[in-house]
């Protein structure tokens, strides 16, 4: 974890070490999610979940960097996949950071595939007068399969790529590029959880349930929000002003949902009751509501 925190901070990254389905937070010009793992078959399904849903409504790109599996040292050239969360070392971390151009290999299910230029595929191979089955011939691949790799329904296997770009003397090779989650929602733990992710709902913001991380709710709708649940706040301050800092370099609002009535905030973070929450219109209204109690 160290050496990634050091390379981030190479790298000009704020960051924040937290706990729960991801490890490390870093911002610059984009948010990451970082899961840090010696092994990575060690990542289980529920914190690959979360931080899905967490990655998806904070608009963040989610990581796991790792060394090994439990068969092999991990290729410092090859991104993996996981619960379909991107894999990678440490080093490919580092590289993936300071090269904007990097050529990687993408393991999955037993394939190595890369990304490819399917535009310019389909330009050369016209150019040079070949048709779908001429090149397949050439590259050693079914007509099907070239078609949907042209189609960019499938990615190429590195060695079909190597041939592909030979045989039209052109390069092929996409670099790496980041890409956002889908959007996950996660079932409610609990009947509190329930029903605030239903109010939530009803004054317009998008959410989701959250079962491993600081906070319990994760929403997006003009603006980002996490929000914990307490019975008590006053025994929540550690909790609250770990919120406070990952609300902060998440450049989202923080609440606290309570089940009674309390003070307007604790450790910075403003908090609504579940009743008044009930009598909230809108999801401007809670805003305003979060931005004057902060």
């Amino acid at each position: 974890m160290n050496k990634i925190i050091n390379t981030l901070h190479e790298n000009e990254f704020e960051t924040f070490v937290t706990h729960g389905s991801f490890d490390i937070v870093a911002r610059r010009e984009h948010l990451f999610l970082i899961k840090t793992l010696m092994n990575v078959d060690a990542l289980d399904e529920s914190h690959a979940t979360d931080l899905q849903t967490i990655s998806y409504f904070l608009s963040a790109y989610p990581f796991v960097i790792s060394q090994r599996n439990n068969r092999e040292h991990l290729n410092d050239a090859v991104v993996y996949s996981r619960f379909e969360l991107p894999v990678m070392t440490p080093q490919l971390f580092k590289t993936m950071l300071e090269d904007e151009d990097i050529i990687v290999t993408y393991s999955s299910k037993g394939r190595h595939t890369q990304e490819i230029n399917t535009f310019s595929l389909r330009e050369k191979r016209k150019e040079l007068d070949l048709t779908l089955e001429e090149l397949a011939q050439q590259a050693g691949i079914s007509k099907k399969a070239m078609y949907e790799i042209e189609k960019r329904r499938v990615n190429p296997k590195k060695e079909t790529v190597r041939k592909l770009e030979r045989i039209l003397s052109a390069e092929l090779s996409l670099p790496y590029e980041m890409k956002h989650t889908q959007a996950v929602y996660r079932n409610p733990r609990n009947h509190f959880q329930k029903s605030v992710s239903m109010e939530f709902s009803r004054i317009g913001i998008d959410n989701s349930s959250v079962h491993s991380s600081p906070f319990e709710i994760v929403g997006k709708e003009s603006f980002s929000l996490i929000t914990s649940l307490s019975i008590v706040p006053s025994e929540a301050k550690n909790e609250l002003n770990e919120i406070k800092q990952l609300s902060n370099i998440f450049s989202s609002k923080s609440v606290l949902i309570s089940k009674r009535s309390y003070k307007e905030s604790v450790e910075g973070v403003p908090i609504i009751s579940e009743q008044e929450l009930n009598q909230i219109k809108d999801s401007k209204e809670l805003s305003k509501i979060i931005d004057e109690r902060i």
